[in-house]
C-alpha cells in the first residue's frame, strides 16, 4: 500500500513521535487520540504527511497532519495487539519452513 491508496480510508487518530520538527506533537493532537478520522490528502511538499479531517461529535470539522506511514501501518495491520501479530508471524515461519521441506 502506497500513500495515494490511503486517500479516503479512516484510520484511529493515535499519539506519536515526530519524525522532524514540522509537526510539534501538542495537546491538539492528545485530545484526538481515539476519534476517526479520514485521509483527505498527501502533502504535496511534505509527503510523509497526510492531511486529515476528524469530525467532532458535533459535526464541526477539524483538520491536522499525521505521519504517513503510521497511517498505511495501522491500515495494513489493523488495530491488532503486539501477541496477535507475533501469532501470525510464527504461523507464517511455520508455513515456510513447511515448504522447504
Amino acid at each position: 500500500m502506497g500513500p495515494g491508496d490511503i486517500i479516503g480510508k479512516e484510520f484511529t487518530c493515535f499519539k506519536f513521535e515526530p519524525i522532524d520538527n514540522l509537526i510539534l506533537y501538542d495537546s491538539r493532537y492528545q485530545r484526538l487520540v481515539g476519534r476517526t478520522a479520514v485521509v483527505t490528502e498527501i502533502n504535496s511538499s511534505h509527503p510523509q504527511y497526510a492531511y486529515v479531517k476528524i469530525i467532532s461529535p458535533v459535526g464541526k470539522s477539524e483538520h491536522v497532519h499525521y505521519p504517513t506511514q503510521m497511517i498505511i501501518d495501522q491500515i495494513e495491520y489493523g488495530n491488532k495487539s503486539i501477541e496477535e501479530l507475533l501469532n501470525e508471524i510464527k504461523y507464517l515461519t511455520s508455513q515456510l519452513w513447511k515448504q522447504k521441506i
